[in-house]
């Protein structure tokens, strides 16, 4: 199963740091139940509209060298992403609008993707893929810093947490006791945003995966917490790792596919 989105390279020393960050953040009150900034439908969709094909093109680009059509599908899932780009930008600029973090984060999402396009059309995919990973975190700290509550966001809170367990090579347990506790808390405050299918374009498939992967990704937290209590460093790098697999499926379930296009709210 890809990582979030890739398993294939060992994050940067500027990736780790920028991730360590995103876990330090005060997430759990960052991330409320009531936002100090609360979306419409209009500008909701706007984000969930562009989610639906960044996430596909995300997904694509850390697994495109594990398999024999995986090129052409990154191929395509990116020019999707880089053809919509114009319609999806005007949209996200009216979500959040007069705003300059957000639309300097826009600015920044622009470059991304252009540097995104031509990496795929080389065919370096790992640098593609980590372009695609800064959309993601310009994004979500734009909203941050505004006090918009977006459900997304809650996952790519959960991920930086999740991913300092899960690519864990050695056991220091206290560190892992402490990243544990990071990661538990935030996905309880994941556990509780309402997903409203229709809202967020989930077909019935998408819908009954994602339920399943929260699901499993729940008990992995559970067997992990287990682990941490007296397991082998081997039992114990083993659960931490399969928090990875549940958590994607989640998170892709996001994603549309190729010719996939509901009607959302607004």
């Amino acid at each position: 199963m890809p990582s979030f989105l890739s398993t294939t390279v060992a994050a940067s020393s500027a990736r780790r740091q920028l991730l360590a960050a995103l876990v330090l953040l005060p997430l759990v009150h960052a991330l409320p139940a009531t936002a100090a900034t609360v979306l419409k439908d209009k500008a909701r969709s706007a984000m969930v509209a562009f989610d639906a094909v960044y996430i596909p093109a995300l997904f694509l680009t850390g697994s495109a060298g594990k398999s024999a059509d995986g090129p052409a599908k990154a191929e395509a899932a990116m020019t999707r992403l880089l053809t919509d780009w114009a319609s999806r930008r005007a949209g996200l600029v009216a979500a959040v609008p007069g705003a300059k973090v957000w639309t300097d984060a826009l600015g920044k999402v622009g470059r991304h993707l252009t540097e995104a396009g031509q990496q795929v059309a080389s065919r370096r995919w790992e640098e593609s893929h980590a372009a695609l990973e800064h959309v993601r975190e310009a994004m979500f700290e734009a909203r941050h810093a505004l006090g918009v509550d977006y459900a997304l966001d809650h996952y790519t809170a959960y991920h930086g947490a999740m991913e300092a367990l899960a690519n864990a090579t050695t056991v220091q347990r206290p560190a892992m006791e402490a990243d544990y506790a990071k990661a538990r808390a935030l996905w309880r405050g994941l556990e509780q945003v309402t997903i409203d299918p229709a809202a967020y374009g989930l077909s019935a498939p998408r819908q009954a995966q994602l339920v399943k992967a929260l699901a499993d990704e729940t008990e992995a937290l559970s067997r992990l917490s287990s682990a941490l209590r007296g397991a082998s460093d081997a039992d114990l790098l083993k659960a931490a790792a399969a928090l990875k697999p549940p958590f994607v499926r989640a998170y892709v379930a996001f994603g549309w596919a190729p010719g996939e296009s509901p009607v959302l709210p607004g």
